[in-house]
């Protein structure tokens, strides 16, 4: 992994600053809210073989077999007002479907939203960022995992989940995927900072398997069945619900899959994290 690093890496920051890796971490996330915390600067990476205490969003798991899964937390200090942070996750998703494409480029991944990228109906990637606060700001841990050369998948992801060697039929390097993430992963957030959520909402919104459909949106204190519509400017779900009302949702707050399963036909057990 660290070879690709030196040998492959064609970002300005990503990937340039503090990085930190081991063969094998309770979470990437947690090693870089840690590196955050200790000033740790924009672009600093933690990366494992094999992450043991992975989790997405309502505090699910995410599995990431030895040596099989790219798992990774990119330190990210933004210059974007604290309430616009969580366009980060638009941009980690979008980064990791568009590296999917550029290292596979039979593959043409979707982005259910907010953040998790799936092929077909079955999900290959888990989005987690968290905010770390501090004195004078502020910094967003962006951890992503990749399914990248499981050969199958047990229990309650067969058939739910995929990988990009089930995809594709070959194995994927992963130092050059993790490359193609962090150059993507620095455009998007380039973009971010310069133009805000529309410069690149088009190529979002054109990779959605969410908007247009039939979806159930549940959460605290919230149930309802409509029509997923468009995504604003803050990034929020635009639903329209059997009343004909407009309904605005937030990606913290709620799940929000197909009628028939997670994405339409096909479900999958395991939702990513957002801001």
């Amino acid at each position: 992994m660290l070879d690709a690093l030196k040998n492959h890496l064609s970002t300005r920051w990503a990937g340039r600053g503090e990085i930190a890796y081991e063969h094998q971490m309770a979470s990437t996330n947690l090693a870089a809210k840690a590196m955050a915390r200790n000033g740790a600067a924009h672009g600093s990476l933690a990366v494992c073989d094999h992450q043991t205490a992975g989790r997405g969003r309502l505090q699910r798991s995410w599995d990431t077999p030895d040596g099989e899964a790219l798992t990774q937390s990119l330190v990210l200090r933004p210059r974007l007002p604290m309430e616009q942070a969580q366009l980060c996750t638009f941009a980690s998703a979008l980064a990791a479907a568009k590296a999917i494409e550029q290292v596979c480029p039979g593959l043409n991944p979707g982005i259910k939203w907010p953040n998790d990228v799936v092929i077909g109906s079955r999900k290959c990637v888990g989005i987690l960022c968290e905010m770390v606060l501090e004195a004078d700001g502020y910094a967003v841990i962006a951890g992503v995992g990749i399914n990248v050369n499981q050969r199958g998948f047990e229990g309650e992801l067969r058939g739910k989940a995929t990988s990009l060697f089930l995809e594709t039929g070959q194995t994927v390097d992963r130092g050059l995927l993790l490359c193609a993430y962090l150059k993507q992963m620095e455009q998007a957030v380039d973009t971010l900072e310069r133009d805000g959520l529309e410069e690149f909402l088009t190529e979002y919104v054109s990779r959605s398997v969410t908007l247009g459909r039939r979806v159930h949106v549940s959460g605290t204190g919230i149930d309802f069945v409509g029509t997923a519509r468009a995504v604003d400017e803050t990034g929020a779900l635009i639903v329209t619900d059997e009343s004909g009302a407009d309904r605005r949702v937030l990606s913290a707050d709620v799940s929000v899959r197909g009628l028939m399963g997670y994405v339409d036909e096909g479900g999958l057990a395991h939702e990513a994290a957002s801001l």
